[in-house]
């Protein structure tokens, strides 16, 4: 069994690249072509990226660019001045831009190896730290749709976030293409392709997809997944809303959701098939599509509502599949894992914008205090109550970012008391450095 707190630690540090204070541009969209080479292990891209000001007399733009090596930066077929400053790339503009103004820039260039581009014998993949294969604004106040074109070689499986829109064939190689319509967070952005088996699915109208390596067994991954995803559209009061869903069994220890995808490791989708109680890292994965993708913290300071939510919905779906005794084991190890953190003076509020460097907004307390406050708040409630409440704050809210006060006011609505939570937020989520005993109890 994968560890859940070494599993959350490493998919909340993976995406760890924001600052605090919002950039003086927005992204709009990126239009990109990569082109992997397990030869070299390195990628070839080109993207135009459109943005605006958010100020007026903008002169320069400030993009992540990781170790990528910048072969040109255009607009208009100009030439644009560039300077390198570590991970970022600054472009200085030929024109400023006034608030609100367009511009778009065109930039080629050579990816290697890198946190966020992994390749392996046979495969290739792209997550966690978008930069490393794409020149992105990688903050989660900075969503943007994308296009998406990927050549490979014409025998390889390939799946990216979003949806697949075509398939060409050009040199000798197949390009495929996809689309994210929705403005997301690029660190959820993600590819794969390789020599995969591929096997499907139907849940619902929703093609479920597997790519894993040839002998894995992917009928107890496929009804796993349909299970959980019923349970998650009626737990939240919302369907999973696109058409496709894939989950791909990768090389090395990659742990992250992306737009309709999830990547996870081969080794765990291996033991599945004689360990298939083992269900937390999938359902974890497949709760994302509700809490990180559908429903977005607005930054990383409320990012327990993507990370903590996730785990508590896993945990509850853990408990409708094999009962009471598992949801409490699984609540358990989030609570020892948060109480751990307190010994070593590691607590702080949930809610927190007082961070000044990304980890310590992330690590592994947005997650297991996350679900051991949500617990406590399903108890304090009710049942009833709660989900009524998660319907409420999941509908309301889809498609947009939150912070904490969305699901406060979501779950003082659904109890028919105006403010009747502002104790328990105060203690447990823009405070910190409460003890556990006093809220346990019974449902």
């Amino acid at each position: 069994m994968i560890s859940r707190t070494v599993f959350c630690w490493l998919a909340a540090a993976a995406v760890a690249q924001a600052a605090p204070l919002q950039r003086n541009f927005a992204v709009e969209h990126y239009d990109a072509t990569i082109q992997p080479e397990l030869t070299t292990k390195s990628l070839t891209g080109e993207v135009s990226i459109l943005f605006h000001s958010r100020i007026d007399s903008l002169s320069a733009v400030e993009l992540d660019a990781g170790s990528l090596e910048i072969t040109s930066v255009t607009e208009g077929g100009a030439p644009q001045y560039t300077e390198r400053r570590g991970a970022l790339l600054i472009v200085v503009l030929a024109k400023p831009l006034n608030s609100g103004e367009q511009r778009t820039l065109t930039i080629r260039y050579r990816a290697p190896a890198g946190k966020g581009l992994a390749f392996f014998p046979g495969q290739v993949y792209g997550s966690f730290f978008t930069s490393d294969w794409l020149p992105s604004s990688d903050r989660p106040d900075d969503p943007a749709t994308l296009r998406l074109r990927i050549s490979a070689d014409p025998h390889w499986k390939v799946a990216a976030g979003g949806k697949l829109t075509g398939t060409t064939t050009k040199n000798g190689r197949s390009v495929t293409e996809w689309h994210i319509d929705t403005p997301t967070p690029t660190y959820l952005f993600a590819f794969a392709a390789g020599d995969f088996t591929e096997s499907s699915t139907q849940q619902n109208k929703i093609a479920l997809r597997i790519l894993a390596p040839s002998g894995t067994a992917t009928a107890p991954i496929g009804n796993a997944t349909a299970a959980a995803l019923q349970f998650f559209a009626e737990r939240t009061g919302t369907a999973y809303p696109l058409d496709s869903y894939t989950q791909v069994f990768a090389q090395g220890e990659v742990q992250q959701e992306g737009v309709a995808m999830a990547l996870l490791p081969a080794s765990y989708g291996a033991k599945l098939a004689s360990q298939p109680e083992d269900l937390w890292p999938l359902a974890y994965e497949l709760a994302h599509q509700w809490y990180g993708v559908g429903v977005e913290c607005a930054d990383w300071s409320d990012f327990w509502l993507s990370a903590g939510m996730s785990t508590f919905m896993a945990d509850a779906f853990l408990e409708k599949r094999f009962g009471k005794a598992r949801y409490e084991k699984e609540i358990g190890r989030s609570r020892s894992a948060f109480e751990s953190l307190q010994a070593d003076g590691k607590d702080r509020p949930l809610s927190w914008n007082d961070w000044q460097t990304p980890q310590q907004a992330l690590g592994a307390l947005p997650d297991a205090k996350g679900a051991v406050v949500l617990d406590l708040l399903r108890r304090q409630l009710t049942d009833e109550v709660f989900w009524r409440g998660l319907h409420r704050y999941t509908s309301q809210n889809w498609g947009k970012r939150v912070t904490s006060d969305n699901l406060e006011a979501a779950m003082d609505a659904a109890s028919g008391k105006a403010k009747s939570l502002t104790k328990f937020f105060e203690r447990w989520v823009t405070g910190c450095c409460a003890n556990l005993a006093p809220e346990r109890g019974k449902r």
